[in-house]
C-alpha cells in the first residue's frame, strides 16, 4: 500500500507516526521545509521525504506553498493521503485527490479555552464532508466531534496518541532530583496554571524541601500576583526546545497538568513515556491517556487543595512514585507504542479500500 502523510504543525506526532507506518506501508512524507529541522533526522530512512515550501507569514507565500503541495499530491501515486489536523489551507486538496482515499486526524475537535480559532469549525466541517475517514486521539474527543458536527459514527475512528519517549534522546539528564514538581509547556488559560500556583504554598508547608519549576512560553501577566513570594519557585518564560523538554522531565520527580480542559496532552504523554508519574486534572481526554492510580493521580479541575494533596502524597512515598513511573514507561512502550498505533492506522486505510 502506498501512503502519503501530510503533517501540519503537529510535527512531533507526525514523525513518530511516520516511523511506525514505514514498517507496514510504502510511505511518503510531505513536509514544510523549515519545520522542526532538529528532529527531522529521527525519520526512518525508508521514508521518502518531500520538502515543499514553508507555511509563511503572509498570504502569498502560503498560497504558493499549498499550490506546490496540491500539484505533488495530484501527481504522486498513492492509495491513501493522510492529513494531520483539519487545516483550512488544505481544504481544496481534499476534493481533488481523484481515486486516492483521504484521512484526516483531528487533534482538537473544538478550540481551546482562551485560544479562539475562528477557522476551526469551517476546517473540520468541510474536512468531514470531503474526507473518507476521520481519526480522533481518544473516545471523548470522538464524542465531542460527533456532537459538534452531527457526523456519522461510521466516519470517525479512535486511535490513541502514541508514546513520546523520543524526547529522552535529546536530554543529557538521566535521573530525577526527587524534589522538583514541574509544570512545562505552553502557558495558556486552559492550562490552569493558577491552580498549580495556589497549590504550591500547601505543598511547601507539608514538604519544605520541594522545589517547583514552571517552564514554557506564554503570557505570565495574569499570574504575577500569585507568583510573587512563592517559596522555592523557578519560572523560565520561554520556548522549550526538545533538549530542554527531555531534560526538564527527566530531572523532575512529578509532572503536573492542572488543566481546565483538554483534548489530549503531549506533556502528559511525554512524562509517562520517560517514566515520570503525573498529577492530571480529570478533564477532556486526559483520563484516557493515563491509568488512574497506576501511572497518574487524577484530580478535580480548579481544585488546588486536591492537587496539593496528590503531589504531597507522592513526595512522601518515593516507592509509590518510582513504581508509578516504571508502570508509566512500560505502558507507554507497549500499549501506546507507535507500532501499535501504526497497525491500527493501517486498519483504517484498509477499511477504505
Amino acid at each position: 500500500m502506498q501512503v502519503t502523510l501530510v503533517p501540519n504543525f503537529q510535527i512531533e506526532y507526525s514523525i513518530q507516526l511516520a516511523n511506525g507506518l514505514s514498517e507496514l506501508v510504502d510511505l511518503t512524507f510531505v513536509v514544510w521545509e523549515k519545520l522542526a529541522p532538529e528532529i527531522m533526522d529521527l525519520l526512518d530512512k525508508r521514508i521518502s521525504v518531500v520538502r515543499l515550501g514553508s507555511p509563511g507569514d503572509s498570504i502569498g507565500p502560503r498560497i504558493a506553498t499549498e499550490g506546490r503541495i496540491y500539484h505533488f499530491l495530484r501527481s504522486h501515486p498513492s492509495d491513501v493521503v493522510h492529513f494531520q489536523n483539519a487545516y483550512v489551507w488544505r481544504l481544496p486538496l481534499l476534493g481533488v485527490l481523484g481515486r486516492k482515499k483521504s484521512v484526516v486526524t483531528i487533534h482538537d475537535p473544538a478550540p481551546h479555552q482562551g485560544l479562539p480559532d475562528p477557522w476551526s469549525f469551517l476546517a473540520i466541517a468541510l474536512s468531514a464532508a470531503r474526507a473518507d475517514a476521520l481519526i480522533t486521539l481518544g473516545p471523548r474527543q470522538r464524542e465531542v466531534l460527533l456532537a459538534r458536527f452531527n457526523l456519522s459514527r461510521r466516519l470517525v475512528f479512535v486511535i490513541p496518541h502514541g508514546e513520546f519517549s523520543f524526547f529522552g534522546r535529546f536530554s543529557s539528564a538521566h535521573s530525577s532530583d526527587k524534589l522538583t514538581i514541574l509544570f512545562i509547556g505552553r502557558i495558556a488559560s486552559y492550562k490552569g496554571l493558577e491552580n498549580f500556583l495556589e497549590a504550591i504554598p500547601l505543598i511547601a508547608k507539608q514538604s519544605p524541601s520541594a522545589r517547583f519549576r514552571i517552564v514554557g512560553t506564554g503570557d505570565l501577566d495574569p499570574y504575577r500576583a500569585l507568583i510573587r513570594g512563592l517559596p522555592n519557585l523557578e519560572v523560565e518564560n520561554r520556548r522549550v526546545s526538545y533538549e530542554e523538554m527531555g531534560r526538564e522531565i527527566e530531572q523532575a520527580a512529578i509532572v503536573v497538568a492542572p488543566y481546565l480542559e483538554a483534548s489530549q496532552s503531549g506533556v502528559v504523554i511525554a512524562a509517562q513515556s520517560m517514566g515520570r508519574p503525573v498529577v492530571v486534572s480529570d478533564v477532556g481526554g486526559l483520563r484516557d491517556d493515563v491509568i488512574p492510580g497506576e501511572t497518574a493521580i487524577l484530580v478535580r479541575p480548579r481544585d488546588p487543595k486536591g492537587l496539593a494533596s496528590a503531589v504531597t502524597d507522592l513526595l512522601r512515598n518515593p516507592g509509590l512514585r518510582e513504581a508509578m513511573g516504571r508502570r508509566a514507561r512500560e505502558w507507554m512502550a507497549t500499549a501506546r507504542s507507535w507500532r501499535a498505533v501504526a497497525r491500527d492506522t493501517v486498519a483504517v486505510y484498509e477499511v477504505l479500500e
